[in-house]
């Protein structure tokens, strides 16, 4: 494929036969509001012909603006179509090619920097973890609100989110506040499973848990559009997108990421507003990358240069589209890559596929091998493509690395299965294994972890150098305390692969809470040799070496974590600890609230204020902070201990007494188990 420059020397003139055309740029330039609504089916909006009425608000800015019918994203994951979205380059040239383990690189324009330089206000508002700013794309934002908390267990970390309306929120206090031009980036996650919509709407839509949540996105959609329309009436244009939709059950795939079929391709977009033109619908090719020169265009700004987009306006559709998924080879899987041309769909796998969309829209009938000329010539078109390719490898290891491995007695070398892809499984065989896993994965959310275990010792047993499947069963067995085992699963893992840093992290995880803390802050050491920027482990370790008087590391691992992720609730808890021991408790103190202002739910946060509550003699204050946090978590057997020293400061023995042995009883924690009987023996001396 051809990398298009987009330098728009002659955007304000109007091209014949051109599918939209503007006469000149505004002398003040409108303002921008893009929407992404992650992982919506283009089908299931009205003005693509859903008769289910889950889409007003988007269906009326299609009625007031422009509509692409045929809209599609390149890959149907979060963060890389995001950042195609935003930067008009395709994976392949981003080099993002997963969640959670790329950033967006700092070499490359995007439409905030763009926008950002031509003098707009800019603000991003994004809904979930996955697109924390730690993966790069919060560069040319003034605001980048990224304030998620973190779910703790039962899904990836990645899967973080907050509700639209929290999101909302935040983004028209911010527009509301600006005095010139703003460009707004609002991301909205409701349509992304796990699914759980607003009572109201999932009653409105019983038995469809997705659709509910589409409602759910609109209905905020529709509140911000009238927020900026308020703000801007007269110069606006607002774009509404999807970064990939959702399986379904279409070819056996439940969510998306595993194939490359359209249910997970084609996406809803629209663009309203100032200078666009109205009423209109495209049947041209629209891609994902397409839009930010489209947008720049249309608010009469310099374009992105050596991009894969193209002004729709003035271009037209490509009438070819690349996609991809690295998504596969995280289960050692092989990987997919596609190329469009008009309606022929061509899929590179070890069982390659070839349709005609517009004879076959739902993908029913491969055409490969009735059809050898054409498979070859798309397959010659992809080869092309691919030889510009930018590849970083998540898990290539530097020089400095191996370094810091070889410090610590370990030699570098292969780390997780690899396979090309001819060699690799095709995801369409893996598909029950994957089914399966899916099974294990709601059995675990639901708080079934015998079933989700059960699963997933088969998994692992048919599969054994799967990283995912092991590491997946280690979580369930840990979470139902089946600690020994959890260690034996991992550490079998370690064997084929003893430079994974995510393995060597969950195994430094268990060990810890078997109580072999030097272990485990061996395999933390590991983990960060390989990736310094790996937060979880630096919270942990941070941790680790506070249980053992080891300030100076635990501080200077916690500031590092907070550096990289400075919206992470619990590594500011661990901060404040971390400073109340070492006697600074104003600062420690304002870690704590900065804990609970990202998560107010946060106990470990409660816990320590009401600590310094206790050392500052205010027992009263103490009391009540120590029974917030027994009301949010009744398992927190720190605070109910310590409700139990205050207590007994304020008189009420017998209440101590029996706080004290409730918690001698419940805890699984031998130091606190220690604390709680010494202090029932120091009680029962002062009463003698």
């Amino acid at each position: 494929m051809s990398r298009l420059a987009a330098g728009l020397a002659l955007m304000g003139l109007c091209v014949i036969g051109g599918t939209g055309c503007w006469s000149r740029a505004p002398r003040t330039p409108p303002s921008l509001l893009l929407v992404t609504i992650d992982t919506l089916r283009a089908d299931r909006v009205g003005a693509y012909g859903s008769s289910q009425g889950l889409t007003p608000g988007f269906d009326r800015l299609a009625a007031s603006g422009w509509l692409f019918e045929r809209a599609v994203s390149s890959v149907p994951l979060t963060l890389p179509s995001h950042a195609t979205i935003l930067s008009g380059l395709d994976p392949l040239h981003h080099g993002v090619r997963n969640n959670g383990t790329y950033a967006f690189p700092p070499n490359r324009e995007t439409l905030a920097t763009r926008l950002k330089a031509t003098g707009y206000a800019t603000g991003a508002f994004v809904a979930a973890v996955v697109l924390d700013r730690r993966y790069g794309l919060d560069r040319g934002f003034d605001v980048y609100d990224d304030r998620i908390e973190r779910v703790a267990a039962g899904r990836s970390v990645l899967e973080s989110e907050r509700p639209c309306l929290n999101v909302v929120g935040g983004a028209r206090a911010w527009i509301q506040a600006q005095a010139g031009p703003f460009f707004a980036w609002v991301h909205l996650y409701e349509p992304h499973a796990p699914y759980a919509p607003p009572a109201d709407l999932a009653a409105a839509h019983p038995g469809r848990p997705y659709d509910a949540e589409v409602a759910a996105a609109d209905r905020c959609l529709s509140q911000l559009v009238a927020a900026a329309q308020a703000a801007r009436p007269d110069s606006l244009v607002a774009a509404v997108t999807s970064d990939h939709g959702e399986g379904l059950g279409d070819h056996g795939e439940a969510t998306h990421g595993l194939f490359l079929y359209q249910s997970t391709l084609a996406v809803p977009m629209v663009i309203s507003g100032t200078g666009v033109p109205v009423g209109k619908r495209t049947k041209d090719l629209a891609r994902s990358a397409d839009l930010a020169p489209t947008l720049l265009a249309i608010l009469g700004a310099r374009g992105l240069v050596d991009v894969d987009g193209r002004n729709l306006g003035a271009e037209g559709g490509a009438g070819e589209a690349y996609a991809e998924s690295d998504y596969p080879a995280g289960f050692g899987w092989a990987p997919l890559r596609s190329w469009r041309l008009g309606d022929l769909k061509w899929i590179d796998a070890p069982a390659a596929e070839l349709y005609d969309l517009a004879r076959d829209p739902h993908e029913e009938r491969n055409l490969a091998t009735a059809r050898p000329q054409d498979a070859e010539r798309l397959r010659g078109v992809l080869r092309m493509a691919l030889r510009s390719e930018v590849r970083r490898d998540e898990q290539r290891l530097s020089r400095e690395v191996e370094e810091r491995l070889r410090s610590l007695g370990y030699v570098a070398g292969g780390a997780r299965r690899t396979a090309s892809a001819g060699q690799a499984m095709d995801p369409k065989s893996a598909l029950p294994l994957f089914r399966a896993f899916e099974r294990a994965m709601e059995s675990e959310a639901g708080g079934d972890l015998k079933s989700s275990a059960d699963i997933l010792y088969g998994l692992v047993a048919k599969d054994p150098g799967n990283l995912t499947f092991r590491r997946s069963l280690a979580s369930a067995l840990g979470r139902s305390s089946r600690l020994a085992e959890t260690i034996r699963v991992l550490k079998e893992g370690e064997k084929s692969a003893p430079q994974d840093p995510t393995l060597l992290h969950d195994l430094a995880m268990a060990l810890a809470q078997q109580g072999q803390i030097e272990q485990a802050i061996g395999f933390d050491d590991r983990a960060l040799a390989i990736d310094p920027t790996f937060v979880e482990a630096l919270n942990h370790v941070s941790a680790l070496h506070a249980g053992r008087g080891e300030l100076v590391r635990a501080r200077e691992a916690i500031e590092r974590a907070l550096t990289l992720d400075p919206n992470n609730p619990q590594a500011w808890s661990n901060r404040g600890n971390i400073l109340r021991a070492q006697g600074e408790s104003d600062e420690a103190g304002r870690s704590y609230e900065r804990a609970l202002g990202l998560a107010p739910g946060q106990v470990e946060a409660m816990n320590g204020l009401g600590v310094l509550a206790v050392e500052k003699g205010r027992l009263d204050e103490a009391a009540q902070r120590f029974e917030r946090v027994l009301e949010a978590d009744p398992r927190f057997d720190e605070a109910r201990l310590n409700l139990a020293v205050v207590e007994s400061q304020r008189g009420r023995r017998d209440l101590a007494i029996s706080l004290a042995t409730e918690t001698l009883g419940t805890t699984r924690d031998p130091a606190l188990r220690a604390r709680a009987a010494a202090f029932l023996r120091d009680l029962q001396a002062a009463s003698r």
